[in-house]
């Protein structure tokens, strides 16, 4: 097989594209730099981010939170969690939605009530009814919960509201794929005498991908920012949004524009990994087309 070499206007596209990325990324360093030689005490200096940025296990003195590292560790759990159980309830459900009349007119008039309620707006009222029962606090129980300090701080009341953000994008994006797929794919499996798991394995998943992996990345994206704003929420003692929030209070501004800049990082790796693996499932469309 040839490899295929980058075109010439390839490469000029590419070169207009990163330039032309550039811009804004530069015009927000200028305009912190400005703020930097106005003197305010609200925009710390690039040295003071770069040293917490270079110094991520590094214990705040003064401010009451655990390391960069660990702010991360936690909320990538967080996130990990409830977003992970959305995938595995809401594409289970709309496929039986997409495949049987019966389960999604049961399940539609909840979903097109429930989806349009921002996941932080039940926050307190989840917390209210589950408290701050955490991850620890169901396996090993109320009172031997704090030795178990990671899994202390997975409370449950935020791996809900999670989940609630991820699963309707997923499950809508599911249902569509499945109500579009193709009767003379299912008809020729049936020809060819496959059963019920044949067809799952290797016509519904198969298809549904593109569209799945498309929800998918806008349920990751949704998810990122509840988990940010949940972590501001009384009760969190760990996590991005828990440093910045409390970096704000206690003035040490390095570590808000710190955590700003590490969380705008993570989400964009988070969503070009998604777009990758979303053109690598949708590669064979083109193909059929």
């Amino acid at each position: 097989m040839r490899q295929q070499s980058l075109k010439p206007e390839q490469a000029d596209s590419l070169t207009l594209r990163l330039a032309l990325g550039s811009i804004l990324p530069a015009l927000l360093f200028v305009a912190w730099w400005m703020g930097i030689q106005s003197g305010s005490a609200v925009i710390p200096t690039f040295g003071e981010v770069w040293h917490v940025l270079t110094h991520p296990f590094e214990e705040p003195e003064e401010l009451n939170s655990r390391s960069l590292a660990f702010s991360v560790l936690l909320t990538l759990i967080r996130l990990g969690l409830g977003y992970g159980l959305a995938v595995l309830t809401a594409v289970p459900l709309g496929i039986l939605s997409g495949r049987h009349r019966l389960v999604e007119y049961v399940i539609h008039p909840l979903v097109e009530l429930a989806r349009p309620i921002n996941p932080v707006v039940l926050l307190p009222i989840i917390t209210v009814l589950l408290g701050i029962s955490s991850l620890a606090t169901v396996f090993f129980g109320q009172i031997d919960a704090w030795r178990y300090d990671v899994l202390d701080q997975v409370q449950l009341a935020m791996i809900l509201i999670l989940w609630y953000g991820a699963f309707f994008p997923i499950y809508l994006s599911t249902v569509h794929s499945v109500r579009n797929l193709r009767i003379s794919h299912l008809e020729t499996m049936h020809l060819l005498g496959a059963g019920r798991w044949h067809l799952l394995r290797w016509v519904i998943i198969p298809y549904t991908l593109p569209a799945l992996a498309n929800g998918m990345r806008i349920a990751l994206g949704i998810s990122w920012l509840v988990i940010i704003a949940a972590e501001i929420f009384p009760g969190t003692r760990s996590g991005l949004g828990y440093m910045l929030c409390t970096a704000c209070k206690t003035s040490d501004y390095e570590y808000t524009f710190a955590a700003i800049i590490v969380i705008g990082t993570i989400g964009l790796l988070l969503n070009e990994g998604f777009r990758r693996f979303e053109r690598q499932v949708s590669h064979w469309r083109a193909v059929e087309k």
